[in-house]
């Protein structure tokens, strides 16, 4: 039970909470960061209640949507948590002491699985994107505009990017995921295989004997084969309703050297991963020196709640890589990402693709940063959630109405694909490797869920990706992968295993 002086310590606490109008910054976010940062170095104890939303607005002088937003973005991430009739309580949450942020110091200048990639462009390939929706018009303009800009600087070798690049990419991190970066804190990447790569390099260097790594169970399967070709040691850490179970990780390999997570979306199941497993993670790091790899392949494009925060903004004091494709946002031939983390670790990754020679093409890079500093990406950005809105609930709503019975949605808030459980019935009649190659005959892409667990025969389902097709086509695709299922249900044929 929360001690008595808590509350009267919280009070004082949210006193020093003030609000800067004379700052670009909107207000809700500096509520948001002010009452955060407070619980994270625990002046405001867990159990503290805090005042209500129409006190705050009259202390802060702002309107009641203010304190409203701020505190249900604490809630969505578990910060804090509501009781009716009673009001915002302070969770309970495993907190060691954090620094505050204003005390850091700016930093300075096994392993097979289903691929996730197919050149059918068929529904439902998980890996297509929504290449009718970019505005490929205004991308030609900021190719030309970026070449006249940065010639100069595109006709030398940048092992780590075009540095304009690198300072539009930390302004992008800034707005979108409150990380506060520098642009010697960014690498630009050619995709995620490339950057894992890396990686794994790097956290191998200088080592002596078998570097273990953790990864999520089930995951992307390319990726453990990247990390695993690479000789790293992978350990698959199994995840639940809060994300990757960090205690079993920590009991199965305590001295890895890495953890590659998807803290904002687990692939392929959808969930997001905990506030209480966040920081269980990040006290992991700290203690262990472990690199957290967070890679965020599709939290840009979230449907209900807001952007959670990423991992590096918990805890400036572990070592967290953030990982980002904008290819994913635009078109598969983009090839371009970014990693974003300590300034140490990107010169490192850096010097390792110095050693393969593998330079990225500079005249792309520089056309994308004028695609972020004219806005013109943010606009896309958001014509992109609006459209996948509609596209993600035909799918979702078609699935619900005629195959209830058949398949099982599992939650969702973000991404380019639902994650679909199978039926108990039809996954022990034919399993989803075998429904995928029969679905294939008939022009659908299924992407089987079995083989993401590192057995490589988990749970039988599919990823149903929708973002490459519009509103009338993915009903049609509905209609046929349903009549699929309707026929494999009522069929008296039965396949014994699971073919691969």
């Amino acid at each position: 039970m929360q001690a008595r002086g808590a509350e009267g310590d919280g009070v004082i606490a949210m006193l020093s909470v003030a609000l800067d109008r004379n700052t670009t910054e909107p207000l809700v976010r500096q509520l948001y960061m002010r009452v955060r940062e407070l619980i994270l170095t625990q002046r405001l104890p867990a159990g503290t209640r805090l005042p209500s939303t129409r006190k705050l607005s009259r202390d802060l002088e702002v309107s009641r949507t203010v304190s409203l937003d701020a505190f249900g973005q604490l809630a969505a991430e578990g910060f804090i948590h509501s009781q009716q009739g009673s009001g915002h309580f302070v969770a309970a949450l495993p907190l060691a002491p954090v620094e505050a942020e204003s005390s850091r110091q700016t930093p300075t200048t096994d392993a097979a699985g289903t691929s996730i990639y197919s050149a059918s462009g068929a529904p439902f390939d998980p890996a297509w994107q929504a290449a009718d929706i970019f505005p490929s018009q205004v991308w030609a303009r900021m190719l030309g505009r970026g070449w006249r800009r940065h010639q100069e600087a595109a006709l030398e070798r940048h092992w780590a990017g075009l540095p304009v690049l690198r300072q539009e990419i930390a302004r992008h991190l800034h707005a979108l995921r409150g990380l506060a970066l520098t642009p010697d804190q960014i690498m630009v990447t050619a995709g995620n295989s490339d950057i894992l790569r890396l990686i794994a390099r790097t956290v191998a260097h200088g080592g002596s004997g078998e570097v273990a790594a953790w990864v999520e169970d089930p995951g992307l399967g390319t990726a453990r084969q990247i990390l695993s070709a690479e000789g790293l040691r992978l350990v698959p850490i199994p995840v639940d309703g809060q994300g990757l179970m960090v205690a079993e990780g920590e009991r199965r390999a305590a001295e890895a050297r890495m953890a590659l997570i998807t803290p904002t979306r687990q692939f392929p199941l959808g969930m997001p991963l905990s506030l209480s497993r966040r920081l269980s993670l990040l006290a992991w790091s700290r203690r262990s020196g472990a690199l957290l790899v967070d890679d965020d392949y599709d939290g840009e494009v979230r449907f209900s709640g807001r952007p959670l925060q990423s991992l590096a903004s918990l805890d400036g004091s572990a070592r967290v890589l953030t990982l980002g494709s904008f290819s994913k946002l635009t078109f598969s031939g983009l090839r371009l990402g970014y990693a974003a983390g300590p300034a140490d670790l990107i010169s490192e990754l850096a010097a390792r693709r110095c050693e393969s020679y593998a330079l990225l093409p500079t005249p792309i890079q520089a056309g994308l940063a004028e695609f972020i500093a004219t806005g013109s990406f943010a606009r896309h950005l958001r014509q992109l959630r609006t459209r996948l809105t509609r596209r993600r609930r035909v799918l979702h709503d078609l699935l619900r109405r005629d195959a209830s019975d058949l398949v099982e949605i599992l939650p969702q808030e973000a991404g380019m694909h639902l994650t679909v459980r199978l039926a108990d019935g039809l996954a022990r009649k034919y399993g989803d490797v075998a429904i995928s190659k029969l679905a294939g005959e008939r022009g659908l892409v299924l992407l089987p869920l079995s083989p993401q667990y590192s057995s490589g025969r988990g749970e039988p389902g599919f990823l149903l990706g929708y973002a490459g097709w519009d509103e009338q086509q993915l009903v049609a695709a509905v209609t046929a992968f349903v009549e699929l299922l309707r026929n494999l249900s009522s069929s008296r044929e039965v396949v014994t295993s699971n073919l691969r």
